[in-house]
């Protein structure tokens, strides 16, 4: 599962890991309408909480997703999502290589991760998560 978070929905990482199921691999991009001030203050608040985490948590049990930051707005252009912003929230769920998932705007993580991989032949409409793209 990827989500793409701006800056300003960070706090939506912690519902996408609570609602990804055991086995997924999850992956974070940041963007950020600013990246040379604002991408760099959001690179130090979470190197931060990084080590925060690892003083608290015994290495097996610190949770391992990918974090991106993505300065250029290059995987969101990938996934059909342009412009970013500090307030972008989207997220696919792929499988065998096809987005079977898709969903934006607030909870998108938890949309997405609700979704069924079983569904992995149909590409997902990204306004409406249940309906299959195509159909009207």
């Amino acid at each position: 599962m990827v989500v793409v978070l701006g800056v300003g929905r960070l706090s939506a990482a912690e519902e996408a890991m609570r609602s990804a199921r055991p086995g997924d691999k999850l992956t974070f991009v940041v963007v950020t309408g600013d990246p040379a001030e604002t991408g760099r203050l959001a690179r130090l608040r979470i190197i931060d909480l990084i080590a925060c985490l690892r003083r608290v948590f015994a290495p097996e049990e610190l949770p391992r997703p990918r974090i991106v930051f993505d300065d250029t707005g290059t995987v969101p252009a990938a996934i059909g999502w342009d412009p970013v912003d500090d307030s972008t929230e989207v997220a696919i769920r792929a499988h065998d290589g096809l987005i079977v998932a898709r969903a934006d705007g607030r909870g998108a993580g938890h949309a997405v991760a609700d979704r069924g991989a079983h569904e992995a032949g149909r590409q997902r409409d990204g306004a409406n998560p249940s309906r299959p793209t195509g159909e009207g």
